[in-house]
């Protein structure tokens, strides 16, 4: 596999280990405090704009400083460097959901598709072993926990509302994404969105087959996760906004 063709002598990722958890403690902190001052937080254009725009020049920039990293180690491939993965798109979506007030699909998109993905990722992270501190290891944990903490944001602080509607055209343009980086992948050889094999690392793609029939069975899953994505939102997540 192509992959194995680089090789990294710093500390390897410990899954669960304390760097690893220190992320979900992160996180799940982060989303707390927003919760916890809420009601200030509303009320403070000033830390809206700051966080929005801070945000959004973070997710930006952890994606360029990993490209100049890639240039710098003379490790840049199109195989793999171009951002045409799902995680791609939905910080692509946050800046956007980040950068709009009000409902749009660009906070559908980031909650569902963007937010479910992250959190599987988080615990199950497809990193090359690049453990803590490496740079691999600061930008992939950073982006997704911070798609995260910006779509929470989006709902508490700005009270955006989702609707269950909205799931099926975000799972409609996830499909149409898929087609499109399929064909990117028949003329470069990559792997984007795993629609070529699944990824060498353990995650849930282990437990739903072998090619192609993992992806057929990824769509009801998702249409199954975005529901209980939905779920949350309206049972737990609404009544505090």
């Amino acid at each position: 596999m192509w992959w194995t063709e680089f090789h990294h002598d710093g500390p390897g990722f410990d899954p669960f280990g304390s760097a690893h958890l220190l992320v979900f403690a992160f996180v799940i902190l982060s989303c707390i405090f927003l919760l916890v001052w809420r009601r200030p937080l509303r009320q403070s254009q000033v830390f809206q704009k700051t966080f929005c725009w801070s945000a959004a020049a973070i997710l930006l920039l952890s994606e360029i400083w990993l490209h100049v990293w890639y240039a710098f180690e003379g490790i840049w491939d199109i195989r793999f460097a171009l951002p045409l993965n799902l995680s791609s798109f939905a910080w692509m979506a946050a800046i956007a959901m980040l950068l709009t007030k009000g409902p749009s699909f660009w906070t559908a998109f980031a909650f569902y598709a963007g937010a479910t993905s992250a959190s599987l990722t988080l615990v199950f992270p497809d990193i090359d072993n690049y453990g803590f501190p490496h740079l691999r290891f600061l930008h992939f944990f950073i982006t997704h926990g911070l798609v995260i903490t910006a779509v929470f944001y989006k709902l508490i602080i700005e009270r955006t509302p989702i609707t269950f509607r909205s799931l099926f055209p975000v799972w409609l343009v996830m499909n149409g994404l898929a087609a499109i980086v399929f064909f990117v992948n028949t003329l470069t050889g990559g792997n984007y969105m795993y629609l070529m094999e699944k990824p060498p690392s353990p995650t849930p793609f282990d437990w739903l087959g072998e090619w192609p029939y993992y992806l057929i069975t990824l769509q009801p899953l998702a249409v199954g996760l975005f529901v209980l994505m939905y779920a949350f939102y309206h049972y737990a997540v609404k009544r505090w906004q």
